[in-house]
């Protein structure tokens, strides 16, 4: 039977992500009959298979990689962030969409996200807790040597989270420390910047300021009595060696103001490393540190987002004193690479997760970003909003707060 083409469609990349994106598959097929190429990018750097994949739409995956007409390259990766689709199918959790995408390209089963959090689909389900993609991977042969920009194996990154499930599944699949050790050295050598002998002197102190930072407040939270040394190394550093507070440092190449930020005060909070945490950023600030500026690794995210993450309300307070209201605005709402979270999607995420005592901190970063223009309208990439996120909340009580005050209310 032949099948009418819709003279409305016109050549224009937007219209095929479009209907990827909302699983339009009648108007998708006439789209490519009418001779359009789907591997183009949008000004966004997405082609329709990519969207299609972050959104788990099965049907529009297969219509964009089996057409006749113009089928679209399944290795043909994000313009900026180099997601390819199976990793963005992996964010979805369709178990039919990854299958549809693995049998076209078996190999990309552990191919690494390299630009940003190093992410295998395995790892990338295990992140979002998808359980039933996870056993789809397993039983496929998913390699679980495979790490995180941070270092962590799939067990390891379900334990942080502590998802017990995900362990008991990973476990008997589980390689050993030793093989995802020589695995992740050889991860840290591919994303080391290749430098100039100029640069290169420039690059380690940057990397000792990061380091610096990580190490002090380790110290801090088994001796008190660091913290003044940790400050004066920081500022010999930066005053007398003249480190540069926005050079990339580390082996994940972040800011120093990122990595003050990276990381809770622990459970209970420890009060030194919370005040620690504070000066440091603090003086970075005084310093001439950016609150906009992105890292590379794991997440390519700025401090308005890293900071929400672990509700540091009172440095997010500062970094707003050193920016304007529209960079501020811009930073809170601002749609990340890897994931599409903004800054109140987090806050509201992790908001529905917190215990008790933690809930009334995340509330209040909530209500501040809403005070300084934070959306809750905003899909990150598998379409959710920080408005679904607190209409999903399992707690009545924690549903109708965050409602509340998302809706501008007390």
């Amino acid at each position: 039977m032949s099948i009418e083409i819709d003279n409305s469609v016109s050549n224009d990349i937007s219209e095929g992500i479009f209907f990827a994106k909302t699983d339009n598959t009648d108007k998708l097929y006439e789209w490519l009959k009418a001779g359009n190429n789907p591997n183009q990018f949008d000004n966004d750097g997405w082609t329709p298979l990519l969207w299609a994949s972050a959104r788990g739409h099965a049907e529009s995956v297969k219509l964009l990689l089996d057409n006749k007409f113009c089928s679209a390259k399944v290795d043909l990766p994000h313009r900026d962030s180099e997601a390819l689709p199976i990793h963005l199918a992996g964010q979805s959790g369709s178990v039919e969409t990854s299958k549809i995408i693995l049998d076209h390209k078996p190999d990309q089963i552990n191919i690494p996200w390299d630009k940003l959090n190093g992410h295998t689909i395995l790892l990338q389900a295990v992140f979002y807790g998808h359980v039933d993609l996870i056993k789809f991977l397993l039983e496929r042969g998913a390699d679980t040597k495979f790490t995180t920009a941070r270092g962590l194996g799939a067990k390891e990154l379900a334990a942080q989270f502590q998802n017990k499930t995900i362990v008991d599944l990973i476990l008997p699949y589980d390689k050993s420390s030793e093989e995802k050790k020589s695995y992740y050295d050889s991860y840290l050598k591919r994303i080391s910047p290749d430098l100039s002998e100029e640069d290169e002197a420039k690059q380690i102190l940057s990397d000792k300021l990061v380091n610096k930072i990580e190490e002090g407040f380790k110290k801090a939270a088994i001796d008190p009595n660091s913290a003044e040394e940790t400050l004066n190394e920081i500022k010999n550093l930066i005053e007398v060696q003249k480190a540069d507070v926005n050079r990339l440092g580390g082996p994940l190449q972040q800011p120093p103001l990122i990595a003050t930020v990276t990381g809770n005060n622990g459970f209970p909070p420890n009060q030194d490393v919370a005040r620690l945490r504070k000066k440091i950023a603090k003086y970075l600030l005084e310093c001439g540190a950016d609150p906009t500026l992105h890292e590379k690794h794991p997440m390519g995210a700025q401090t308005i987002i890293r900071a929400a993450v672990f509700n540091h309300l009172d440095i997010l307070k500062m970094c707003a004193e050193y920016i304007t209201a529209e960079q501020l605005e811009h930073a809170i709402n601002e749609i990340p690479l890897v994931n599409g979270l903004t800054a109140m999607h987090d806050t509201v995420l992790r908001a529905t997760m917190a215990t008790p005592d933690h809930f009334e901190g995340y509330l209040n970063q909530a209500r501040w970003f809403v005070q300084n223009g934070g959306r809750s309208d905003i899909e990150d990439f598998s379409g959710i909003t920080q408005r679904n996120i607190a209409e999903n909340a399992k707690d009545p009580e924690v549903r109708k707060r965050l409602l509340n005050v998302l809706d501008g209310k007390n």
